[in-house]
């Protein structure tokens, strides 16, 4: 008779027992490590999702707040070198105006937002993006009558904030005017020198008309960046408007080429009404269908002064160079 052989297990039922029983602490501490790592990575996605927005949207806002004090201030010192600029020299004192770039960022969780700055110069209507042409008849001294017509000035300084959490806004500069641009719509930031007084029927214009010279130019980056104000010359007409036959109270046209169509006709209605004058009587207003098929395209407002007696022109001439 053969006999079996037992085999006996290496491992008693206690010693069974004790590597059971390490191996369950494996898994619970496994179960915890994950729990841990699943609350620690929903907070971090509430963070990231809740929070960061609302904190870079503040951000931005701020920065577009401080781009539209900045652009005030540009305003303020183009003003202050035309007032005290001799009528026929050159100051020779340049003004510097800083340009916050960017807005700030959070560290490792976002990045800051970029900004964009454009030196549009003017020049004639047909080649610029923002300008004006003057057209009307004057008299001079010896009584003849002279056609006096400036196919276009003008130019603009604009920034643009392509906001990623606030909303995206345009700033632009010209011709005098402080102007805002956002997909919602259009505002006036700071008025230009558009201004009308009737006596009987007669009107009298002002207009004061800024032309930026330098090169057609564009900044971007976070950083910070600035724009140089350049010598200025100013001058100042005053022309005793008629009609091309030499008679009394001719007409003034003023065309402006802008984006900023909706602001422009406003500004332009709001000073005839304060001036009292009836549109289609004194006056005729009329914006072109876009000129172009971009997101903010350009318009022609052509502005139609009747019974005009005196124009007084006044210019200044901006050199304006962007440094980042």
């Amino acid at each position: 008779m053969v006999g079996r052989a037992v085999v006996r297990n290496a491992f008693s039922m206690s010693s069974r027992s004790k590597f059971i029983k390490r191996d369950k602490e494996g898994v619970a501490s496994t179960v915890g490590t994950i729990m841990a790592l699943l609350v620690f990575l929903t907070l971090i996605t509430l963070f990231t999702n809740t929070y960061i927005p609302i904190w870079m949207k503040e951000n931005e806002k701020n920065h577009m707040d401080e781009v539209l004090k900045q652009f005030r201030d540009l305003k303020g010192k183009v003003n202050s070198l035309i007032v005290n600029a001799p009528v026929t020299s050159w100051p020779t004192i340049n003004m510097y105006q800083p340009m916050t770039m960017g807005s700030d960022g959070i560290p490792i969780f976002a990045t800051a937002t970029a900004g964009f700055l454009f030196l549009k110069p003017g020049g004639p209507l047909d080649q610029v993006e923002s300008g004006v042409k003057v057209d009307f008849y004057y008299k001079l001294t010896e009584g003849d009558t002279e056609h006096f017509i400036d196919p276009g000035g003008g130019g603009s300084l604009e920034f643009y904030g392509p906001n990623r959490y606030y909303v995206q806004q345009w700033y632009t500069y010209e011709n005098g005017a402080l102007l805002i641009y956002q997909e919602d719509g259009m505002a006036l930031r700071a008025s230009p020198s558009l201004v009308f007084s009737k006596s009987g029927d007669s009107i009298d214009v002002r207009f004061d008309q800024i032309d930026i010279i330098g090169d057609n130019s564009s900044i971007g980056g976070q950083g910070s960046g600035g724009v140089i104000i350049g010598p200025v010359h100013h001058e100042s007409q005053d022309y005793s408007i008629c009609g091309s036959d030499g008679k009394d109270d001719g007409t003034l046209t003023l065309t402006f080429k802008t984006r900023y169509d909706t602001v422009w006709m406003n500004v332009i209605e709001e000073a005839a009404g304060a001036a009292g004058m009836e549109k289609d009587r004194h006056y005729t207003l009329a914006c072109s269908v876009p000129l172009t098929d971009e997101y903010r395209p350009l318009y022609l407002i052509t502005l139609t002064i009747n019974r005009v007696d005196q124009f007084t022109y006044n210019r200044g001439y901006v050199i304006m160079k962007l440094e980042y």
